[in-house]
């Protein structure tokens, strides 16, 4: 990410602010009907569902960011990385194998984004891959995971078949009290976390061993940043499915607005992933209502165009 001013303009700052407001007040009371079961699709429908927008995109988004330092790579997403495919793979997978146990999916999802993760790091460091070769395997490895995931679906019973398709398109529909609040606790743990250890993720991005040199254990803190990301991912899939490209764009967002500290990006980025996260699903369900659009289709629209225009830059260089 490139160094910019890290002084936030107030103006900006106030705009960031008024934008949000009006943005979760558009998320939470747009297309209410009139009467008083207003009251309870509110609270017990729509303010699940844009907490948990806001969780899941803020999750994706700092798993976004904390991967792109970790590669030193602008283009790193954990979708183009397949981490999220991973993840989504072995959630579906749980849900076939233990179809009443439902807890297990978030420790399925878990342990496939940790899989994918540690598979394109092993390969990275194996064949001294340059960055661009990283991504290639990224994306082959995601094709590989998307694919074996249809495959399950394929072969799986119906009921299961429509219970697994919500993962691969995205949904925040299905928000529910007592799943999302581990999820909040869990990106509250992770921002704690994230704020404390942003001196060490300056140092990473001076060089794996200008870090050493200055006091940095790296080993450790490569395997804190492979499973903070990962159950941030894992926390997002489980309960949204795959939401592509928040965690490319917000940190390049947050970079512009308050600079390449991490003291800084690390709130940033988590605000405005929630932010796009919660705008995309809003678009999703108003935009052709009543028909709902699958969120993960609004982000990539949304994601696509920004990937590219990002890649033209750096080929501008």
């Amino acid at each position: 990410m490139s160094a910019v001013s890290t002084r936030t303009p107030l103006s900006l700052t106030l705009l960031m602010t008024v934008m949000a407001i009006v943005l979760l007040a558009w998320a939470l009371r747009g297309n209410l009907p009139a009467g008083p079961q207003a009251a309870d699709i509110l609270w017990q429908l729509r303010l699940p569902r844009v907490l948990l927008a806001l969780a899941a995109g803020s999750s994706l988004a700092l798993a976004g960011l904390w991967l792109q330092t970790l590669f030193r790579h602008a283009l790193v997403e954990p979708g183009l990385l397949g981490v999220t495919s991973g993840a989504g793979l072995m959630a579906v997978l749980s849900l076939l194998v233990w179809q009443g146990a439902v807890w297990l999916m978030p420790l399925g999802a878990f342990a496939g984004a940790g899989l994918a993760l540690l598979t394109v790091l092993a390969l990275a460091r194996r064949y001294q891959l340059q960055a661009e070769s990283l991504l290639l395997v990224g994306i082959a490895l995601n094709a590989l995971l998307a694919a074996a995931t249809q495959l399950l679906l394929f072969l799986s019973p119906d009921e299961t078949l429509r219970a697994g398709s919500f993962w691969l398109m995205g949904s925040f529909a299905y928000a529910e009290w007592h799943w999302l609040l581990p999820s909040l606790l869990l990106l509250t743990l992770a921002l704690i976390w994230g704020w404390r250890r942003a001196p060490a993720f300056d140092l990473w991005l001076l060089g794996e061993r200008e870090a050493g040199y200055l006091g940095l254990p790296v080993a450790r803190f490569r395997r804190q940043v492979i499973w903070a990301s990962a159950a941030l991912v894992a926390a997002a899939v489980s309960q949204a499915g795959s939401v592509a490209f928040i965690g490319l764009m917000a940190p390049h967002i947050a970079s512009r607005w308050v600079g390449c500290h991490h003291a800084r990006l690390v709130p940033a980025s988590a605000l405005i992933g929630g932010l796009l996260a919660v705008f995309a699903d809003t678009l999703a369900r108003t935009l052709l209502a009543p028909l709902e659009l699958p969120v993960g289709i609004m982000t990539a629209l949304l994601g696509a165009p920004f990937f590219l225009a990002v890649l033209h830059l750096r080929w501008q260089r």
